[in-house]
């Protein structure tokens, strides 16, 4: 099959400097009780998103500290004071010195959308650090669409569902997180994060899935997601999704093994364009 590149070039708008520096991107407060959303904080103005985008990354950082349980939700939002919700519920607790949790979508984001964050911790008042990036430039390299839908109850405003892993390596344990999809999808991708723990208990890696269909579900998709002593974790590894179209109905489930034990508690999140 012949390749086609696209034409000129790829068109970045974020709100990342041009120097080092300790905190990186933009200061984002989680709420002044634990659990609680902030206000939300504008990553790149209006009239600094000079291009149309077909593509997103968003960087999560700076949510946890050693002995701490610091589970984070951070949603996106574009427009003016009245945002609309582009990407609810971003999983990115336990992450810091030099950790983060990563995501990409493959979302239309028109030239002139103001794009801002808020974000929900066990930690009252934490002050975590959100980057963004818009990707375009040319002709999309993939189909992109126009919303993130987010499957899976969360337990509060920072955590997403209860997911129990299978540890020492066991073949995955499945989660529904929805019995019927609410939209046709193209895009997937995982949020996995430690619940209620600040003490990680052992090193390793937790390999996430998304199943799809009936019992006997058909995996999509893996990912990993290291997590250390020192309460530290990152993901997901690798930070692009899956292509597959799924259509809407269907039944979706979290797989999660553990290379060790597990710790006292983990959720998940899906999110679907």
């Amino acid at each position: 099959m012949l390749f086609v590149p696209s034409e000129c070039c790829t068109q970045i708008v974020s709100n990342s400097g041009i120097v080092g520096t300790a905190n990186p991107w933009t200061g984002v407060v989680a709420g002044g009780s634990a659990n609680t959303y902030g206000s939300a904080v504008e990553l790149i103005a209006s009239a600094d998103n000079l291009y149309d985008s077909w593509g997103i990354e968003i960087i999560i950082a700076q949510t946890g500290a050693s002995g701490v349980s610091s589970e984070t939700a951070v949603d996106i939002l574009g427009g003016a004071a009245t945002e609309d919700v582009l990407i609810d519920s971003l999983l990115g607790g336990f992450a810091y010195a030099g950790t983060s949790m990563r995501y990409f979508f493959p979302l239309y984001i028109p030239a002139g959308t103001r794009i801002a964050a808020k974000a929900s911790s066990a930690v009252a008042s934490n002050a975590l650090r959100v980057g963004v990036y818009l990707y375009g430039g040319g002709n999309p390299p993939f189909r992109t669409g126009g919303r993130v839908t987010t499957y899976g109850t969360k337990a509060n405003n920072s955590s997403g569902q209860t997911v129990v892993p299978t540890a020492s390596g066991g073949a995955a344990s499945a989660t529904e997180l929805s019995a019927s999809s609410s939209h046709d999808h193209a895009y997937w991708t995982t949020g996995f994060q430690v619940l209620g723990d600040g003490s990680i208990t052992t090193a390793g890696w937790v390999n996430v899935g998304i199943g799809v269909g009936a019992a006997t579900e058909e995996r999509i998709g893996t990912w990993f997601y290291p997590k250390a002593t020192t309460e530290q974790m990152a993901g997901p590894i690798p930070m692009m999704g899956v292509f597959r179209d799924i259509p809407s109905g269907t039944r979706l489930t979290m797989l999660a093994s553990n290379s060790s034990g597990n710790d006292a508690g983990y959720s998940g999140l899906i999110y679907a364009v």
